[in-house]
Protein backbone atom coordinates (compact mmCIF):
# COMPACT_ATOMS: atom_id res chain seq x y z
CA UNK A 1 0.00 0.00 0.00
CA UNK A 2 1.26 3.45 -0.82
CA UNK A 3 2.78 5.36 2.02
CA UNK A 4 2.25 8.95 2.89
CA UNK A 5 0.72 11.20 5.49
CA UNK A 6 -3.07 11.21 5.53
CA UNK A 7 -4.53 13.95 7.73
CA UNK A 8 -6.61 12.73 10.68
CA UNK A 9 -9.47 15.02 9.76
CA UNK A 10 -9.66 13.41 6.30
CA UNK A 11 -9.74 9.93 7.86
CA UNK A 12 -12.41 10.90 10.37
CA UNK A 13 -14.50 12.82 7.86
CA UNK A 14 -14.52 10.12 5.19
CA UNK A 15 -14.80 7.39 7.82
CA UNK A 16 -17.90 9.09 9.19
CA UNK A 17 -19.42 9.33 5.71
CA UNK A 18 -18.75 5.65 5.06
CA UNK A 19 -20.15 4.82 8.51
CA UNK A 20 -23.43 6.66 7.91
CA UNK A 21 -23.99 4.94 4.57
CA UNK A 22 -22.97 1.49 5.78
CA UNK A 23 -24.89 1.74 9.04
CA UNK A 24 -28.08 2.67 7.23
CA UNK A 25 -27.52 -0.11 4.70
CA UNK A 26 -26.93 -2.69 7.46
CA UNK A 27 -30.05 -1.60 9.33
CA UNK A 28 -32.16 -1.93 6.19
CA UNK A 29 -30.59 -5.27 5.36
CA UNK A 30 -31.20 -6.69 8.85
CA UNK A 31 -34.83 -5.52 8.74
CA UNK A 32 -35.42 -7.15 5.36
CA UNK A 33 -33.53 -10.31 6.29
CA UNK A 34 -35.56 -10.79 9.47
CA UNK A 35 -38.80 -10.59 7.55
CA UNK A 36 -37.60 -12.84 4.75
CA UNK A 37 -36.52 -15.56 7.20
CA UNK A 38 -39.78 -15.24 9.14
CA UNK A 39 -41.70 -15.59 5.88
CA UNK A 40 -39.77 -18.74 5.01
CA UNK A 41 -40.40 -20.20 8.46
CA UNK A 42 -44.13 -19.55 8.16
CA UNK A 43 -44.28 -21.04 4.64
CA UNK A 44 -42.01 -24.07 4.43
CA UNK A 45 -43.05 -24.65 0.82
CA UNK A 46 -40.77 -21.74 -0.14
CA UNK A 47 -37.89 -24.19 0.31
CA UNK A 48 -39.04 -25.89 -2.89
CA UNK A 49 -38.36 -22.63 -4.75
CA UNK A 50 -34.70 -22.40 -3.69
CA UNK A 51 -33.44 -23.65 -7.09
CA UNK A 52 -35.53 -20.97 -8.82
CA UNK A 53 -34.32 -18.25 -6.45
CA UNK A 54 -30.74 -19.34 -7.07
CA UNK A 55 -31.31 -19.19 -10.82
CA UNK A 56 -32.69 -15.64 -10.56
CA UNK A 57 -29.67 -14.55 -8.51
CA UNK A 58 -27.25 -16.19 -10.95
CA UNK A 59 -28.95 -14.46 -13.88
CA UNK A 60 -28.74 -11.04 -12.19
CA UNK A 61 -25.02 -11.47 -11.55
CA UNK A 62 -24.43 -12.78 -15.07
CA UNK A 63 -26.42 -9.95 -16.65
CA UNK A 64 -25.35 -7.02 -14.46
CA UNK A 65 -22.56 -8.23 -12.19
CA UNK A 66 -19.44 -8.41 -14.34
CA UNK A 67 -16.54 -8.36 -11.84
CA UNK A 68 -18.98 -8.24 -8.91
CA UNK A 69 -19.13 -12.03 -8.91
CA UNK A 70 -15.74 -11.90 -7.18
CA UNK A 71 -17.42 -10.52 -4.05
CA UNK A 72 -15.12 -10.56 -1.02
CA UNK A 73 -12.09 -11.68 -3.01
CA UNK A 74 -12.48 -8.67 -5.30
CA UNK A 75 -12.54 -6.35 -2.29
CA UNK A 76 -9.32 -7.83 -0.88
CA UNK A 77 -7.63 -7.56 -4.26
CA UNK A 78 -8.69 -3.93 -4.63
CA UNK A 79 -7.40 -3.00 -1.18
CA UNK A 80 -4.02 -4.55 -1.94
CA UNK A 81 -3.79 -3.28 -5.52
CA UNK A 82 -6.41 -0.70 -6.41
CA UNK A 83 -7.55 -0.84 -10.04
CA UNK A 84 -11.07 0.58 -9.79
CA UNK A 85 -12.75 -2.67 -10.78
CA UNK A 86 -15.42 -2.59 -8.07
CA UNK A 87 -18.81 -1.35 -9.21
CA UNK A 88 -21.46 0.44 -7.17
CA UNK A 89 -23.92 -2.20 -8.38
CA UNK A 90 -22.29 -4.75 -6.06
CA UNK A 91 -24.39 -3.49 -3.12
CA UNK A 92 -27.86 -4.07 -4.62
CA UNK A 93 -26.76 -7.30 -6.31
CA UNK A 94 -25.46 -8.93 -3.13
CA UNK A 95 -28.46 -7.64 -1.16
CA UNK A 96 -30.98 -9.17 -3.57
CA UNK A 97 -28.94 -12.36 -3.94
CA UNK A 98 -28.72 -12.87 -0.17
CA UNK A 99 -32.41 -12.22 0.40
CA UNK A 100 -33.28 -14.75 -2.33
CA UNK A 101 -30.96 -17.31 -0.72
CA UNK A 102 -32.64 -16.95 2.66
CA UNK A 103 -36.16 -16.77 1.22
CA UNK A 104 -35.53 -20.28 -0.12
CA UNK A 105 -33.92 -21.48 3.12
CA UNK A 106 -30.30 -21.67 1.94
CA UNK A 107 -27.75 -22.12 4.74
CA UNK A 108 -25.76 -18.94 4.33
CA UNK A 109 -24.67 -15.99 6.43
CA UNK A 110 -25.06 -12.25 6.31
CA UNK A 111 -21.65 -10.74 7.04
CA UNK A 112 -20.53 -11.17 3.42
CA UNK A 113 -23.48 -9.06 2.35
CA UNK A 114 -22.87 -6.30 4.91
CA UNK A 115 -19.14 -6.17 4.15
CA UNK A 116 -19.67 -6.08 0.39
CA UNK A 117 -22.37 -3.41 0.70
CA UNK A 118 -20.10 -1.33 2.93
CA UNK A 119 -17.19 -1.62 0.52
CA UNK A 120 -19.41 -0.90 -2.48
CA UNK A 121 -20.85 2.23 -0.85
CA UNK A 122 -17.35 3.35 0.09
CA UNK A 123 -16.29 2.87 -3.51
CA UNK A 124 -19.25 4.99 -4.61
CA UNK A 125 -17.93 7.78 -2.40
CA UNK A 126 -14.56 7.31 -4.02
CA UNK A 127 -16.06 7.99 -7.44
CA UNK A 128 -17.25 11.48 -6.53
CA UNK A 129 -15.54 13.99 -8.85
CA UNK A 130 -14.58 16.52 -6.19
CA UNK A 131 -10.95 17.60 -6.09
CA UNK A 132 -11.15 18.57 -2.41
CA UNK A 133 -11.71 14.89 -1.49
CA UNK A 134 -8.10 14.21 -2.59
CA UNK A 135 -8.89 10.62 -3.54
CA UNK A 136 -5.67 9.10 -4.81
CA UNK A 137 -5.23 5.33 -5.03
CA UNK A 138 -3.93 5.06 -1.47
CA UNK A 139 -7.01 6.77 -0.07
CA UNK A 140 -9.31 4.72 -2.29
CA UNK A 141 -7.88 1.66 -0.56
CA UNK A 142 -8.46 3.23 2.83
CA UNK A 143 -12.08 3.88 1.88
CA UNK A 144 -12.56 0.22 0.97
CA UNK A 145 -11.03 -0.87 4.29
CA UNK A 146 -13.39 1.50 6.08
CA UNK A 147 -16.35 0.00 4.21
CA UNK A 148 -15.34 -3.49 5.33
CA UNK A 149 -15.03 -2.34 8.95
CA UNK A 150 -18.31 -0.45 8.88
CA UNK A 151 -20.24 -3.35 7.39
CA UNK A 152 -18.85 -5.90 9.85
CA UNK A 153 -19.07 -3.73 12.96
CA UNK A 154 -22.61 -2.49 12.32
CA UNK A 155 -24.01 -5.89 11.39
CA UNK A 156 -22.91 -7.67 14.57
CA UNK A 157 -23.01 -4.67 16.89
CA UNK A 158 -19.28 -5.05 17.58
CA UNK A 159 -17.65 -1.74 16.57
CA UNK A 160 -14.23 -2.45 18.11
CA UNK A 161 -13.99 -5.83 16.37
CA UNK A 162 -15.22 -4.25 13.14
CA UNK A 163 -12.46 -1.64 13.25
CA UNK A 164 -9.81 -4.36 13.64
CA UNK A 165 -11.42 -6.71 11.13
CA UNK A 166 -11.09 -4.21 8.29
CA UNK A 167 -7.35 -3.96 8.93
CA UNK A 168 -6.67 -7.62 9.74
CA UNK A 169 -8.63 -9.48 7.08
CA UNK A 170 -6.68 -8.04 4.14
CA UNK A 171 -3.64 -10.33 4.37
CA UNK A 172 -2.64 -13.21 6.64
CA UNK A 173 -0.04 -12.14 9.17
CA UNK A 174 -0.33 -8.37 8.81
CA UNK A 175 -2.57 -5.67 10.25
CA UNK A 176 -2.79 -2.58 8.04
CA UNK A 177 -2.45 0.04 10.75
CA UNK A 178 -2.54 2.88 8.24
CA UNK A 179 -6.30 2.43 8.31
CA UNK A 180 -6.71 2.58 12.08
CA UNK A 181 -8.39 6.01 12.24
CA UNK A 182 -10.68 5.67 9.24
CA UNK A 183 -11.65 2.06 10.06
CA UNK A 184 -12.36 2.83 13.72
CA UNK A 185 -14.38 5.92 12.81
CA UNK A 186 -16.38 4.10 10.14
CA UNK A 187 -17.15 1.13 12.39
CA UNK A 188 -18.20 3.26 15.37
CA UNK A 189 -20.39 5.59 13.31
CA UNK A 190 -21.95 2.71 11.39
CA UNK A 191 -22.81 0.94 14.64
CA UNK A 192 -24.43 4.09 16.08
CA UNK A 193 -26.46 4.64 12.91
CA UNK A 194 -27.54 1.00 12.67
CA UNK A 195 -28.59 0.86 16.34
CA UNK A 196 -30.26 4.27 16.05
CA UNK A 197 -32.39 2.95 13.20
CA UNK A 198 -33.68 0.15 15.42
CA UNK A 199 -31.45 -2.79 14.47
CA UNK A 200 -30.18 -4.42 17.66
CA UNK A 201 -27.81 -7.41 17.78
CA UNK A 202 -28.63 -10.61 19.65
CA UNK A 203 -26.77 -11.07 22.92
CA UNK A 204 -26.37 -14.30 24.90
CA UNK A 205 -25.62 -14.37 28.64
CA UNK A 206 -23.02 -17.05 29.35
CA UNK A 207 -21.40 -17.78 32.71
CA UNK A 208 -17.63 -18.20 32.79
CA UNK A 209 -16.00 -20.77 35.09
CA UNK A 210 -13.03 -19.71 37.21
CA UNK A 211 -10.07 -19.42 34.86
CA UNK A 212 -7.59 -21.97 36.18
CA UNK A 213 -4.65 -23.75 34.59
CA UNK A 214 -6.84 -26.80 34.09
CA UNK A 215 -9.46 -24.77 32.23
CA UNK A 216 -6.75 -23.14 30.11
CA UNK A 217 -5.43 -26.58 29.13
CA UNK A 218 -8.91 -27.75 28.16
CA UNK A 219 -9.46 -24.66 26.03
CA UNK A 220 -6.08 -25.27 24.36
CA UNK A 221 -7.03 -28.88 23.61
CA UNK A 222 -10.34 -27.68 22.16
CA UNK A 223 -8.45 -25.47 19.68
CA UNK A 224 -7.28 -28.56 17.77
CA UNK A 225 -10.73 -29.89 16.70
CA UNK A 226 -11.74 -26.30 16.00
CA UNK A 227 -8.77 -25.86 13.66
CA UNK A 228 -9.53 -29.16 11.93
CA UNK A 229 -13.16 -28.14 11.44
CA UNK A 230 -12.12 -24.73 10.10
CA UNK A 231 -9.71 -26.37 7.66
CA UNK A 232 -12.32 -28.87 6.47
CA UNK A 233 -14.88 -26.10 5.98
CA UNK A 234 -12.47 -23.90 4.04
CA UNK A 235 -11.03 -26.64 1.84
CA UNK A 236 -14.36 -28.29 1.07
CA UNK A 237 -16.23 -25.06 0.32
CA UNK A 238 -13.44 -23.81 -2.01
CA UNK A 239 -13.13 -27.18 -3.74
CA UNK A 240 -16.88 -27.48 -4.23
CA UNK A 241 -17.15 -23.94 -5.60
CA UNK A 242 -14.31 -24.57 -8.08
CA UNK A 243 -15.71 -27.96 -9.09
CA UNK A 244 -19.24 -26.69 -9.69
CA UNK A 245 -17.98 -23.69 -11.68
CA UNK A 246 -15.97 -26.00 -13.92
CA UNK A 247 -18.65 -28.67 -14.12
CA UNK A 248 -21.39 -26.25 -15.13
CA UNK A 249 -19.22 -23.80 -17.08
CA UNK A 250 -21.27 -24.28 -20.25
CA UNK A 251 -24.57 -24.80 -18.44
CA UNK A 252 -24.59 -22.01 -15.87
CA UNK A 253 -28.36 -22.32 -15.29
CA UNK A 254 -27.89 -25.83 -13.90
CA UNK A 255 -25.48 -24.85 -11.13
CA UNK A 256 -28.03 -23.09 -8.84
CA UNK A 257 -30.73 -25.59 -9.81
CA UNK A 258 -28.64 -28.59 -8.78
CA UNK A 259 -27.36 -26.82 -5.67
CA UNK A 260 -30.85 -25.84 -4.57
CA UNK A 261 -32.07 -29.41 -5.09
CA UNK A 262 -29.13 -30.69 -3.01
CA UNK A 263 -30.00 -28.36 -0.11
CA UNK A 264 -33.64 -29.51 -0.26
CA UNK A 265 -32.56 -33.16 -0.23
CA UNK A 266 -30.30 -32.61 2.78
CA UNK A 267 -33.09 -30.87 4.68
CA UNK A 268 -35.52 -33.70 3.97
CA UNK A 269 -32.99 -36.04 5.61
CA UNK A 270 -32.11 -33.77 8.54
CA UNK A 271 -35.57 -32.27 9.20
CA UNK A 272 -34.43 -29.56 11.58
CA UNK A 273 -35.07 -25.84 10.94
CA UNK A 274 -31.68 -24.85 12.39
CA UNK A 275 -29.93 -26.36 9.37
CA UNK A 276 -31.56 -23.73 7.15
CA UNK A 277 -30.77 -20.01 6.93
CA UNK A 278 -28.48 -18.59 9.63
CA UNK A 279 -28.97 -21.48 12.07
CA UNK A 280 -30.01 -19.25 14.99
CA UNK A 281 -32.45 -21.82 16.47
CA UNK A 282 -29.41 -23.88 17.45
CA UNK A 283 -27.89 -20.93 19.32
CA UNK A 284 -31.15 -20.31 21.16
CA UNK A 285 -31.29 -23.97 22.18
CA UNK A 286 -27.70 -23.94 23.48
CA UNK A 287 -27.47 -20.55 25.19
CA UNK A 288 -31.05 -19.84 26.29
CA UNK A 289 -32.68 -23.25 26.72
CA UNK A 290 -29.52 -25.18 27.65
CA UNK A 291 -30.89 -28.13 25.71
CA UNK A 292 -28.78 -30.93 24.25
CA UNK A 293 -27.89 -31.07 20.56
CA UNK A 294 -27.11 -34.05 18.36
CA UNK A 295 -23.37 -34.88 18.42
CA UNK A 296 -23.14 -34.73 14.63
CA UNK A 297 -25.19 -31.53 14.24
CA UNK A 298 -22.08 -29.40 13.67
CA UNK A 299 -20.99 -31.65 10.76
CA UNK A 300 -24.45 -31.57 9.20
CA UNK A 301 -24.61 -27.77 9.41
CA UNK A 302 -21.12 -27.60 7.91
CA UNK A 303 -22.17 -29.82 5.00
CA UNK A 304 -25.35 -27.96 4.12
CA UNK A 305 -23.57 -24.59 4.40
CA UNK A 306 -20.73 -25.70 2.12
CA UNK A 307 -23.27 -26.97 -0.42
CA UNK A 308 -25.16 -23.68 -0.34
CA UNK A 309 -22.03 -21.54 -0.76
CA UNK A 310 -20.29 -24.00 -3.10
CA UNK A 311 -23.13 -23.87 -5.61
CA UNK A 312 -22.98 -20.08 -5.81
CA UNK A 313 -25.70 -18.90 -3.44
CA UNK A 314 -25.02 -15.50 -1.89
CA UNK A 315 -24.78 -14.46 1.74
CA UNK A 316 -21.54 -15.35 3.43
CA UNK A 317 -20.21 -17.95 5.82
CA UNK A 318 -19.44 -16.33 9.16
CA UNK A 319 -22.83 -16.63 10.89
CA UNK A 320 -23.18 -20.34 10.01
CA UNK A 321 -19.57 -20.74 11.18
CA UNK A 322 -20.58 -19.21 14.52
CA UNK A 323 -23.31 -21.84 14.76
CA UNK A 324 -21.01 -24.70 13.70
CA UNK A 325 -18.45 -23.65 16.31
CA UNK A 326 -21.10 -23.43 19.02
CA UNK A 327 -22.43 -26.88 18.10
CA UNK A 328 -18.90 -28.30 18.15
CA UNK A 329 -18.33 -26.80 21.60
CA UNK A 330 -21.63 -28.17 22.87
CA UNK A 331 -20.70 -31.61 21.55
CA UNK A 332 -17.23 -31.72 23.16
CA UNK A 333 -18.04 -29.95 26.45
CA UNK A 334 -19.09 -33.11 28.33
CA UNK A 335 -15.86 -34.89 27.32
CA UNK A 336 -13.80 -31.94 28.59
CA UNK A 337 -15.96 -31.56 31.74
CA UNK A 338 -16.79 -27.90 31.17
CA UNK A 339 -20.21 -26.20 30.98
CA UNK A 340 -21.85 -26.59 27.56
CA UNK A 341 -22.78 -22.88 27.08
CA UNK A 342 -19.21 -21.82 27.97
CA UNK A 343 -17.44 -24.08 25.47
CA UNK A 344 -20.14 -23.33 22.89
CA UNK A 345 -19.30 -19.61 23.24
CA UNK A 346 -15.59 -20.38 22.86
CA UNK A 347 -16.33 -22.46 19.74
CA UNK A 348 -18.62 -19.72 18.40
CA UNK A 349 -15.72 -17.25 18.31
CA UNK A 350 -12.72 -19.53 17.81
CA UNK A 351 -13.99 -21.26 14.68
CA UNK A 352 -14.56 -17.85 13.08
CA UNK A 353 -11.04 -16.77 14.10
CA UNK A 354 -9.47 -19.82 12.47
CA UNK A 355 -11.64 -19.86 9.35
CA UNK A 356 -11.31 -16.14 8.63
CA UNK A 357 -7.66 -15.80 9.79
CA UNK A 358 -8.62 -12.86 12.01
CA UNK A 359 -7.74 -13.97 15.57
CA UNK A 360 -7.42 -10.47 17.03
CA UNK A 361 -10.70 -9.16 15.63
CA UNK A 362 -12.46 -12.37 16.65
CA UNK A 363 -11.10 -12.23 20.19
CA UNK A 364 -12.28 -8.62 20.57
CA UNK A 365 -15.64 -9.61 19.10
CA UNK A 366 -15.96 -12.38 21.70
CA UNK A 367 -15.32 -9.88 24.48
CA UNK A 368 -17.91 -7.48 23.03
CA UNK A 369 -20.51 -10.23 22.68
CA UNK A 370 -19.91 -12.37 25.79
CA UNK A 371 -18.02 -10.12 28.21
CA UNK A 372 -14.49 -9.37 29.38
CA UNK A 373 -14.34 -12.58 31.44
CA UNK A 374 -13.87 -14.48 28.17
CA UNK A 375 -10.64 -12.63 27.35
CA UNK A 376 -8.28 -15.19 28.87
CA UNK A 377 -9.81 -18.32 27.30
CA UNK A 378 -10.19 -16.58 23.93
CA UNK A 379 -6.56 -15.50 23.81
CA UNK A 380 -5.57 -19.16 24.09
CA UNK A 381 -8.16 -20.66 21.74
CA UNK A 382 -8.23 -18.01 18.99
CA UNK A 383 -4.50 -17.67 18.45
CA UNK A 384 -3.78 -21.38 18.83
CA UNK A 385 -6.51 -22.38 16.35
CA UNK A 386 -5.31 -19.62 14.00
CA UNK A 387 -1.83 -21.16 13.93
CA UNK A 388 -3.02 -24.78 13.74
CA UNK A 389 -5.31 -24.22 10.75
CA UNK A 390 -2.34 -23.15 8.63
CA UNK A 391 -2.95 -20.83 5.71
CA UNK A 392 -6.38 -22.20 4.90
CA UNK A 393 -9.29 -19.81 5.10
CA UNK A 394 -12.74 -18.98 3.82
CA UNK A 395 -11.62 -15.85 1.95
CA UNK A 396 -10.25 -16.85 -1.42
CA UNK A 397 -8.53 -13.50 -1.90
CA UNK A 398 -6.30 -13.92 1.15
CA UNK A 399 -2.60 -13.42 0.62
CA UNK A 400 0.04 -14.59 3.06
CA UNK A 401 2.13 -11.67 4.28
CA UNK A 402 3.82 -13.42 7.20
CA UNK A 403 3.99 -17.20 7.55
CA UNK A 404 2.31 -18.55 10.70
CA UNK A 405 4.86 -21.25 11.49
CA UNK A 406 8.42 -20.51 12.55
CA UNK A 407 10.12 -22.74 10.00
CA UNK A 408 8.11 -21.20 7.18
CA UNK A 409 8.95 -17.69 8.33
CA UNK A 410 12.64 -18.62 8.61
CA UNK A 411 12.58 -20.15 5.11
CA UNK A 412 10.93 -17.02 3.72
CA UNK A 413 13.56 -14.87 5.44
CA UNK A 414 16.42 -17.01 4.12
CA UNK A 415 14.94 -16.98 0.61
CA UNK A 416 14.80 -13.21 0.80
CA UNK A 417 18.40 -12.99 1.96
CA UNK A 418 19.50 -15.32 -0.85
CA UNK A 419 17.64 -13.19 -3.38
CA UNK A 420 19.43 -10.08 -2.10
CA UNK A 421 22.78 -11.88 -2.25
CA UNK A 422 22.20 -12.97 -5.83
CA UNK A 423 21.14 -9.46 -6.76
CA UNK A 424 24.39 -8.07 -5.38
Amino acid sequence: METGTVPDNWDMGMGSAVGVLSGAASAGFLWLLGRVIRLRQEHLWLLALLPLFGLISAYLYRRFGKESEGGGSLILDEVLEFRGRMRSRLAPLVLVGTLLTHLGGGSAGREGTAVQMGASLARSLGKLPFAWLRLNNSRQRLLLMAGVSAGFGSLFGTPAAGAIFGMEVIAIGKIHYEGIIICATASMVANWVCRGLGAHPIRYMVAVPEFTGSLGLKVALFALPVAITAGVFSEFSHWLASWTKAKFANYWTLRPMVGGAAVIALFLVLREDGYLNLGLPFLDAIFNQHSATLPWAFAAKLLITCVTIGFGFKGGEVTPIFVIGALLGATLAPALHVPIPFLAAIGFITLAAAASNTPLASMVMGIELFGAAFAGPLVISCFLAYVLVGHRGIYGGHRVHTAKHGWEAEKKFQDGMNDETRAE
